[in-house]
């Protein structure tokens, strides 16, 4: 049996001719008719996860490990808005996710009804396609556009880039009404994805530029492994002297590439600095950690800077953008590898900085006191087999950009880069992985997202390394905050700690204070064959100057 609503058979059976198999359902009173149709096939996998925020990142995290759109389903009025921060992220990440959230019929909203608001085009900026659902079907006309505004929403969710988009379902009383189920929809064959290709005219003007210039840079932003990817560029770094530059986001690594940027950069004085800048800089995937090299190349002039994405637009990331290459990044590096050969000096130049950063932060880590530094430095010492690091916003995902994870897969809520919802993200991006997921994150994006834990879908191979510095340890960095004079209304410290959280959740705990076991802590963190968090506790008002003197470090040394 299932709901005798109108539509909502179709529906199901459109989202299973479409190969979407995931929903997750937040529930609720007017969403009662979802609840009863989409359990009855076998095809769909459900989740149920009451806050509909954390449901949202949980989804996400689900979508950016599947590939496939995942579907939200909730209830009307106040928890469709609490999808909004999941789904912003997932807009600039270019992740599918559809929303179906229930609503209230036309004729009442704003009109005092209970858990009703203007819920049509309610994520605004945010959506890739928005379309509301006739609320039932009075002839074959009807049906024919329910069926045709589903499937456009869903072809949005995957054309021409993957996105978040909304459907909205208005449902009347009586809402628990039930009938059998039926067969023969006739479902049109989902669209194949567009592979895009570059204009002639952007070809030749990438062309003439690449060919023409001597010095060669590539700029990888956050990006899924991509095996296929990361050999065209070891041939144009092998091949063609060209320098790239990737971080622990980007998931592809190679010797010669130059990672850990920030680092690198500090090598760089300022007399010399006209022979590290590049004549063209290429750049493909999302968001860039490094504010160090947008703010360097943002103070340049003398370049071109091409971005290849098949999305109607591109980021103008260092305010010089020659070009939007709306094509497949395979294309434009094919391209890159036919061109000759960089300058050598160019290349030389930054080999030697970059190797001359790494052996001066090896120098460093040796003297390194316990901070939240020295938790990194013990963790990528730890990680003996693949894992999937998941790090949180502001301090977590930049102090991971100084190590090599380059065993790992990293990742990160990048888009929108909020501290809400990492640990939904994680939660769900681990069913898709097969090993084991640690994510690794501060004290006020755990708190703020703790609901996270309140599910039924924590596992063995899902673990917390969570920084206890007793605030946002991120304002300690910055000069206003710290001269400000109200430093604890930035940082909001507090004596919180995750031990009863993880009892509820039925979570391992294990704690540390000091330097001296923080190893076998890690270790056993690592090791252990359920759920566990590892809280360790440091030191508030240490962090940021062990961060300073490494800066001050790299910047003062020579070898």
């Amino acid at each position: 049996m299932i709901s005798n609503k109108d539509g909502l058979e179709l529906l199901a059976q459109i989202f299973i001719s479409h190969g979407i198999s995931e929903i997750v359902i937040s529930p609720g009173s007017r969403n009662a008719p979802m609840m009863l149709t989409f359990p009855q096939y076998e095809e769909f996998k459900i989740y149920s996860i009451v806050d509909e925020r954390s449901a949202a990142f949980f989804a996400l995290g689900l979508a950016q490990k599947s590939g496939k759109p995942v579907v939200l389903n909730c209830t009307s009025g106040s928890a469709v808005l609490n999808y909004a921060p999941a789904l912003a992220e997932a807009f600039y990440q270019q992740v599918p996710l559809i929303v179906l959230s229930a609503d209230r019929p036309e004729y009442l909203v704003d009109q005092g009804d209970g858990q009703t608001i203007r819920q049509q085009e309610i994520y605004g900026n945010y959506i890739r396609k928005s379309v509301n659902l006739p609320e039932s079907f009075s002839n074959e006309e009807d049906k024919n556009r329910y069926q045709q505004l589903v499937i456009e929403a869903i072809d949005r969710s995957i054309n021409p880039v993957f996105g978040p988009v909304h459907i909205n379902v208005p449902l009347d009383e009586p809402i628990y009404g039930q009938k059998e189920k039926t067969s023969g929809w006739d479902i049109p064959k989902p669209a194949k994805p567009v592979a895009w290709r570059m204009p002639d005219n952007d070809k030749n003007a990438f062309q003439t530029a690449w060919l023409s210039a001597r010095k060669r840079m590539i700029i990888v932003g956050q990006h899924a492994p991509d095996a296929h990817l990361s050999k065209l560029l070891e041939q144009l770094a092998l091949q063609k002297n060209t320098v790239v530059l990737t971080e622990t986001t980007s998931n592809m690594n190679f010797p010669c590439f130059t990672n850990a940027i920030d680092q690198v950069l500090t090598q760089i004085t300022a007399e010399k600095e006209h022979e590290f800048f590049p004549d063209v800089v290429l750049t493909f995937g999302g968001h860039i950690v490094s504010k160090k090299i947008k703010a360097w190349l943002r103070n340049s002039t003398d370049f071109q800077h091409f971005n290849i994405s098949p999305d109607y637009q591109a980021p103008d990331t260092f305010l010089h953008l020659s070009k939007h290459l709306r094509c497949q990044t395979a294309d434009v590096l094919k391209i890159a590898i036919e061109g000759p050969s960089a300058e050598e000096d160019f290349i030389r130049n930054w080999q030697q900085i970059t190797m001359k950063a790494k052996t001066i932060h090896q120098e460093f880590m040796e003297t390194i006191p316990y901070s939240d530094f020295r938790v990194f430095r013990e963790l990528h010492a730890s990680l003996t087999t693949k894992t999937q690091l998941h790090f949180a916003n502001s301090t977590s995902i930049r102090y991971s950009q100084f190590f090599d994870f380059d065993r790992h897969i990293i990742d990160g809520n990048r888009g929108v880069s909020g501290i809400d919802g990492s640990t939904s993200t994680a939660l769900g991006q681990s069913l898709h992985f097969e090993g084991q997921t640690i994510l690794v994150t501060g004290d006020l994006s755990f708190f703020y997202d703790i609901n996270a834990l309140w599910n039924n879908y924590l596992h063995s191979n899902f673990k917390i390394l969570l920084i206890n510095n007793s605030g946002g340890g991120i304002f300690r960095f910055l000069d206003g905050p710290l001269k400000s004079g109200q430093i604890d209304l930035f940082e909001t410290p507090h004596n919180r700690t995750a031990q009863h959280l993880a009892q509820d959740a039925g979570m391992k705990y294990l704690y540390c204070r000091e330097a001296s076991n923080l190893s076998t802590k890690i270790h056993e963190l690592i090791e252990s064959s359920q759920s566990t968090i590892l809280e360790v506790f440091t030191p508030r008002q240490v962090n940021d100057v062990v961060l300073n003197d490494y800066f001050r470090f790299l910047r003062n040394s020579t070898l």
